[in-house]
């Protein structure tokens, strides 16, 4: 094998030929092989150098991209380790902020809780045409990106280089829905970035079918609905199931821009918007061009939404408060609890407008306050009331106006672009004849919108028009221009209302006031307030406790009691400012005298009458005083109608209490009511007390409701200065209650007692309960054993003598005794002839019982020491 000089040269890479010289080879042959083989060695050193060169341009490209992805990756790595990303995988468990739903006690929901208004759609409840529009308008690559859509991303950023601005986006549903769920709308590349990476992460573990149905739940579709479901019962008032192809489009079209996208208040742009939804649908090809023409001319076809009325404000806000103590305050507004209720709608409505006619009666009685406010210096023809925006021209409702003129005979008023005229019937109530006396160009006061006039033949409205505006307003639209108007103004006065199930302790009606919107105060659970001759029950109760019975007689006249200091330091006055003489223990309740309630709770001890309320469930101080017997102490509306349900429930107290149950939004039962009991009284003592109750309503201070058809019983209660009103009464089955007053405590006005403000609310409760059917007629109270009834005198209290004495005594009655207590001595001509005697002279021929009070006061008022008839069934503003 011929020799290579070069095999050893660590710099030859390729082989190459080489000869072997000649041996004739001249000097200078040799010489130029020699140069030869230089140059071939020099050529193989060039030939290597440049190779290396195409090696060189080969890794001028690879170099930098490879440095490029690690750079890339490096910055990757630092840009996921600045931004925190939150799991995907936690979407697995993921529910929405979900709606707490009241149920009534027949199971209808009558009010909710919820940050967010949304109602979850199920993924095979998305309906087709909605899926279409959406998908169309928002990311027709819908269903073939993973996440990012590379070609919106270019086309968004040609179209934002060209205008220099960053005005169109590239975000794809699955891109805005990471959005709505982990970040915020801040357009910054951070949060794009953040957007994309959790958009690829959504898609690698959810199908498309899970990703359109979470973001058709959560999305933002304008006036506070969350979700397409929510949406479609907002603006078109129907299941989204239900949606035609243009009702479909606006909502899609709304997405984009809910804040702005309002068909209330910018309907041509939500039309446009609408339309380009559908020109999208019919480009995509999910329409056919006929289908797109007839949606295009359609009409946007929103329901009209009027401000809603809420049902039973002051009782949803008190269980929200139990609800968030007990739950947390974000279980109650995003956990869509199923809270079952003892609300009865019908019980409820009947509360409320009972409570709102009867203040609002109260309040015309005050008189004219004026205007409460005017527009200054602005012209009235051109002023807008802020208020205007949220008052619907509706009959039935209130609404502010500005006076344009007021003259003798009429004063023209505006109300929002509608100009009414004000007549004399507008302000029969305030007393005055011409509405310049009351109004004046400018002044901005409240007026209740009515209906036209009823038509011959038809049902005309009730006096006051507030029935027939209720109604009017409940029913159909009524052209605004044909609308009338009457003065109104907002009330000083307030009151409360609720009406509990006695056997049970169900609250099923609570009125806390006159208006919630103005006052969430609920007087029926947070106020307390003196109760007045309300309290006397318990203090007779008490009594019958201790062996009285109603036919046993106490004497009224001028009485002092002596204080610690052993002087005279309290002397209980009548109502009526009048002294009866001797009554029985029924008289004197049935009437509210209040000289022998006192007396009574003197002779039994004032720790017996406090143990009997609390037994029957006052919780409140009450002062061991004589001045309790006549409602000093302050107790709440719902602890005097619980205690009275004791009582007609012969004599078992029950808890009051509002949730039945309450449940997950799956179904799953977190708590269950579970009644809280006592025997509070004997039943025979509950039973014969009611009896006396009873008496209250056939001839005492409750007459007016005397003409009901079924039993009642319940006693009045007012106050000194008449601060304060009641009317507790009960059925057999259901109890009710009444109160009115001022906050602040001010006189309701002369002769306002309990009577006559309280009583004409509880009559109208119990007249809407016949009419509705949750009061029946014919009920009555059923004795249980023990109890038993005799006849006798009504004034004396004895068996029945003589007719012509019985006549002289007030006519003979059936009363009830616990067995073994009843009278046994018959009244004759002269025991009948004493009571008609006035009080000071029945004085000798009456012995008192024992620890009777019979200290006489010296009394200063010649009306109260010579007036000697007895307290009567009161005429209208008798005594409480």
């Amino acid at each position: 094998m011929p020799y290579d000089p070069h095999a050893d040269d660590p710099d030859a890479t390729l082989p190459y030929s080489a000869e072997p010289a000649a041996a004739d080879e001249t000097a200078d042959g040799k010489a130029a092989k020699t140069a030869g083989a230089a140059t071939g060695r020099s050529g193989r050193r060039g030939g290597r150098f440049a190779l290396d060169a195409n090696t060189r341009r080969w890794l001028r490209w690879t170099v930098p991209l490879a440095a490029a992805l690690l750079l890339g990756a490096a910055v990757g790595m630092a840009v996921a380790a600045a931004i925190h990303m939150p799991g995907v995988d936690s979407l697995t468990d993921f529910t929405p902020g979900l709606i707490t739903e009241l149920h009534d006690q027949h199971g209808e929901v009558y009010a909710t809780f919820a940050r967010q208004r949304r109602v979850l759609l199920d993924e095979t409840e998305v309906p087709e045409v909605l899926r279409q529009a959406l998908v169309a308008v928002e990311d027709s690559h819908f269903y073939q990106h993973g996440g990012v859509d590379l070609t919106a991303i270019v086309r968004a950023f040609v179209s934002n280089l060209r205008t220099g601005e960053r005005g169109e986006g590239a975000s794809t549903l699955t891109m805005q829905l990471a959005r709505t769920l982990f970040l915020t709308r801040n357009k910054t590349w951070r949060r794009k970035i953040e957007e994309a990476l959790l958009a690829v992460e959504l898609e690698k573990r959810f199908s498309k079918q899970q990703i359109l149905t979470l973001y058709m739940n959560l999305i933002n579709v304008g006036h506070g609905n969350y979700g397409f479901a929510a949406a479609a019962r907002y603006y078109f008032d129907k299941d989204v199931s239900q949606l035609t192809l243009p009702e479909a489009a606006m909502l899609a079209g709304i997405v984009q821009v809910p804040s702005r996208m309002s068909p209330y208040r910018r309907p041509d742009l939500v039309r446009e918007r609408r339309n380009h939804v559908l020109r999208r649908m019919l480009e995509e090809g999910y329409v056919r061009r006929a289908d797109y023409e007839a949606a295009v001319a359609s009409p946007l076809g929103v329901v009209t939404q009027a401000p809603e009325v809420p049902l039973a404000p002051y009782f949803a806000e008190d269980l929200r408060k139990r609800l968030e103590s007990t739950y947390g305050t974000d279980s109650v507004h995003d956990g869509g609890l199923q809270v079952w209720t003892t609300l009865d709608v019908s019980i409820q409505r009947a509360a409320e407008k009972a409570l709102r006619d009867g203040v609002q009666r109260l309040d015309h009685r005050r008189g004219w306050r004026g205007a409460p406010a005017d527009v200054g210096d602005a012209e009235p023809e051109t002023y807008e009331l802020d208020a205007w925006a949220s008052q619907p021209l509706m009959s039935g409702r209130w609404a502010q106006g500005v006076v344009l003129e007021a003259g003798a005979a009429t004063a023209r008023v505006r109300i929002q672009d509608q100009v009414y005229e004000l007549g004399r019937d507008g302000i029969e109530w305030t007393g005055r004849r011409r509405p310049s006396d009351l109004l004046s160009r400018g002044d901005v006061a409240w007026f209740r919108l009515e209906g036209p006039p009823a038509e011959e033949g038809e049902d005309d409205a009730s006096a006051d028009g507030t029935e027939a505006g209720e109604e009017s307003g409940a029913t159909a639209a009524v052209d605004p221009a044909t609308l009338r108007i009457f003065l109104e103004q907002v009330p000083e006065i307030q009151g409360a209302a609720v009406v509990v199930e006695s056997a049970t302790g169900a609250v099923r009606a609570m009125v806390g006031g006159w208006d919630f919107e103005r006052s969430k105060f609920n007087r029926v659970t947070q106020a307390k307030r003196q109760v007045g001759s309300a309290f006397k029950p318990f203090v007779y109760g008490a009594a019958l406790e201790m062996g009285y019975t109603p036919a046993d007689t106490i004497f009224d006249g001028p009485t002092g009691f002596i204080g610690a200091d052993q002087k005279i330091s309290y002397w209980p006055r009548n109502h009526s400012r009048r002294f009866t003489g001797i009554v029985t223990l029924r008289y004197a309740l049935e009437h509210s005298i209040n000289v022998p309630a006192v007396k009574l709770l003197d002779m039994i001890g004032v720790e017996r009458a406090i143990d009997f309320a609390r037994r029957c469930g006052i919780r409140s101080d009450l002062p061991p005083y004589p001045s309790l017997a006549l409602g000093a102490a302050e107790i709440s509306p719902i602890e005097m109608a619980a205690a009275y349900a004791a009582i007609a429930n012969q004599g078992t107290w029950v808890e009051p209490y509002m949730i039945e149950r309450v449940a997950t939004a799956d179904g799953r039962v977190l708590e269950r009511h579970a009644p809280v009991t006592r025997t509070a009284i004997d039943p025979r003592v509950a039973y014969v007390l009611t009896h006396m109750l009873e008496g209250v309503v056939d001839r005492g201070s409750g007459i007016p409701v005397r003409d009901l058809p079924l039993d009642l019983a319940g006693k009045t209660g007012t106050t000194d200065d008449s601060t304060d009103a009641w009317f507790v009464g009960f059925s057999p089955r259901y109890t009710l209650l009444a109160w009115v007053g001022y906050d602040v405590k001010r006189t309701l006005g002369r002769g306002m007692t309990g009577t006559r403000a309280a009583l004409p609310i509880w009559r109208q409760m119990a007249v809407a309960g016949l009419e509705d059917g949750w009061l029946r007629e014919g009920e009555t109270f059923t004795p249980p054993p023990g109890v038993s009834f005799t006849e006798v005198e009504y004034r004396t209290g004895q068996l029945p003598g003589a007719a012509s004495a019985a006549d002289v005594a007030g006519g003979v009655i059936r009363e009830a005794f616990l067995a073994g207590t009843e009278p046994v001595q018959a009244s004759d001509q002269r025991t009948a002839l004493v009571f008609t005697l006035p009080w000071y002279q029945q004085r000798p021929f009456y012995i008192p019982k024992e620890g009777e009070n019979m200290i006489d006061h010296v009394v200063e008022d010649d009306q109260l020491a010579k007036g000697g008839e007895g307290e009567q069934a009161p005429r209208p503003g008798g005594a409480g």
